[in-house]
């Protein structure tokens, strides 16, 4: 569970650096970058989220 918590501060930290970076700057690469992490983060929760529900059925 404290791996979950880091990941999520870690997470919160990239896109709060990006954005920021993004907004002094006006380079889009920074914009870019924000939006990639994004979906992948996206995607591993989403798929974390199925696994544990897939988990919790299985072992009912």
């Amino acid at each position: 569970m404290i791996v979950i918590r880091l990941l999520i501060v870690v997470l919160l930290v990239a896109v709060g650096a990006l954005g920021l970076a993004w907004l002094f700057t006006g380079n889009r690469k920074y914009l870019g970058t924000l939006l990639r992490v994004l979906r992948f983060a996206l995607v591993v929760g989403l798929i974390s989220a199925l696994l544990f529900v897939v988990e919790r059925v299985v072992l009912r």
